[in-house]
């Protein structure tokens, strides 16, 4: 009966170090290579399609304990979550999540993981609006969104024009101009 840690941050600048030490505090012997640690890895890429949760997965046997510090650590996505862990129970694997307990094949267990699984997608989607809804305000204020331009020179946009109303195309316009076609149409919107 081994014990197996998985740990998962979204960014590389993040670190795994109080995933582990809160499973440690908790009073779980994780060993030194029973340890698998995504970084980089967002929790929106299903649970089988990540490298280290593949490898734990072909690993951990009937008996093991996989313990993760918090349910969004296995994912985002409400049935992948649902589906990663009732595929654990089946190979008679128990899934410990900090807080919350054992889940297994109970009824109570069951329960309890759908409706955390649920309420993690529905932050996640609010997350979203909310996003959504500061970027239109910022559009109705007149902030210009999305990459900036490179080139914002009166002078050169007012040759380009001298160009193109003379005839030149698109293309040769922006390599007498020495910029990409690209920017040129940026530059004439």
């Amino acid at each position: 009966m081994a014990i197996f840690a998985y740990l998962r941050v979204s960014t590389q600048d993040q670190t795994t170090e109080q995933q582990l030490y809160a499973i440690e505090q908790a009073g779980h012997a994780v060993g030194e290579r029973l340890v698998y640690t995504e970084h980089g890895v967002s929790g929106k890429i299903p649970a089988m399609q990540r490298e280290q949760f593949k490898q734990l997965s072909t690993q951990i046997t009937s008996g093991d304990s996989l313990v993760v510090a918090k349910l969004d650590r296995l994912g985002r996505d409400t049935m992948d979550v649902i589906a990663t862990i009732e595929a654990l129970i089946a190979r008679g694997v128990s899934v410990v999540v900090l807080g919350l307990g054992v889940l297994d094949s109970s009824p109570t267990s069951r329960l309890t993981l759908t409706m955390l699984a649920a309420i993690s997608q529905f932050e996640r989607e609010l997350i979203g609006e909310r996003t959504k809804a500061a970027l239109a305000i910022k559009k109705a204020n007149g902030v210009q969104l999305g990459r900036p331009m490179k080139i914002n020179n009166a002078d050169l946009k007012a040759s380009a024009q001298a160009l193109l109303d003379g005839g030149t195309s698109w293309r040769k316009a922006a390599t007498d101009l020495n910029i990409s076609l690209s920017t040129l149409q940026r530059m004439m919107k």
